[in-house]
């Protein structure tokens, strides 16, 4: 992921608020195994797991009061010290935390989570052009855009009112992607289904606050903009997956890149493993107090989806990129990379066909 803005809404939960909602959802991503049985199904009742549910259950549902939640964890490169599922566990972790907080708020509505989709397009590494890095197990723009059309579009003609989508990666690709599978799915379906992630990116990733606690005032003049494997990054895994952050972080060198321009030129630079800023000022607790954030963002984006909020004028993710001719020509070398990989395929299997006559 990567960003340059950190803006708060400037609503925000109770500290006992953000504790419950992270409680139940480290339970679900599997970080703690103390349940309690009892208390916790009467809290949970409206938060159902899609692949549990039988189709009687599933229909009878409250097509205008369920909300179906789709999330994508993208398998990227992040950096030595970080695993490639970075940003499943994040994603996971603020869609778990955000459901219990609404499902807090809105004990009338259900809210069915569709399994974690392990897909995403790109990864940090095509800034610095290293298209076919060992860490990045990416997918194309378009069928990206076409999974998450056909998984809202199956929702949606079920007449169920409420989709969101919620990820955790910040390639630009992988962002229109999401955006326009919403779009389209909204009006084919006559359906609300919102890029939630996309939305609370344009505000910005990372807390500037939290950082500030942690790091000083003058952080962003010392370890750069935050974004990717950064210490930002580092800490959010600390906090979620400690057991599989690799100890070296601490001894990693700074890698800064200073803003948006720099970002764009990262592909000019040598040196590059796969992070930015200063990884090893990273800690589990910064790494708490920046989930709690991302959670308390998402929790009021899709508060305002749900009162049925025309969010369209609202800053999404990523339109502060688009004015950067240095990260526009690598997103037209993609754009060309897919498009080959796409005829590549349509022609093997015309031949495929050909040959069957």
């Amino acid at each position: 992921m990567f960003s340059q803005c950190q803006i708060l809404l400037p609503m925000r939960l109770a500290a006992h608020q953000v504790a419950a909602a992270l409680a139940v959802a480290l339970t679900l991503v599997g970080c703690t195994s103390d349940r309690k049985a009892t208390g916790e199904a009467a809290r949970n009742a409206g938060v159902l797991k899609l692949e549990e549910l039988t189709y009687t259950g599933i229909d009878a549902l409250d097509r205008d009061k369920t909300v179906f939640v789709l999330t994508f964890g993208n398998l990227e490169e992040h950096g030595p010290h970080l695993p490639v599922g970075s940003d499943y566990f994040q994603a996971t972790a603020v869609r778990d935390g955000s459901v219990a907080e609404l499902r807090r708020r809105h004990p009338d509505y259900r809210f069915v989570l569709v399994p974690t989709v392990p897909l995403g397009e790109g990864g940090f590494n095509d800034v610095a052009r290293q298209f076919d890095h060992v860490g990045t197990f990416g997918i194309r723009y378009e069928t990206l855009r076409d999974v998450a059309v056909d998984l809202g579009a199956a929702i949606g003609a079920k007449a169920f009112k409420h989709i969101w989508l919620v990820h955790n990666h910040g390639s630009p690709f992988h962002n229109v992607a999401f955006t326009e599978a919403a779009a389209f799915v909204s009006k084919r379906y006559n359906v609300r289904m919102t890029n939630l992630t996309s939305l609370v990116f344009g505000q910005g990733l990372y807390s500037a606050d939290v950082l500030a606690r942690h790091l000083g005032a003058d952080w962003q003049t010392q370890y750069g903009m935050t974004g990717h494997a950064d210490m930002a990054e580092t800490a959010a895994n600390l906090f979620l997956r400690g057991d599989l952050v690799k100890p070296g972080y601490a001894t990693l060198p700074p890698f800064v890149v200073a803003d948006l321009n720099e970002l764009a030129r990262l592909y000019e630079r040598t040196g590059f493993q796969g992070y930015m800023g200063a990884p090893a000022k990273a800690s589990k607790q910064m790494g708490q107090e920046l989930v709690d954030d991302f959670i308390q963002r998402t929790v009021g984006i899709a508060e305002r989806a749900l009162a049925g909020e025309d969010l369209s004028k609202l800053p999404v993710w990523p339109a502060v990129l688009l004015s950067l001719p240095e990260l526009n020509q690598t997103m037209r070398l993609l754009a060309e990379r897919y498009a080959r990989q796409t005829d590549e395929l349509a022609a093997w299997l015309a031949r495929q066909r050909n040959a069957g006559r």
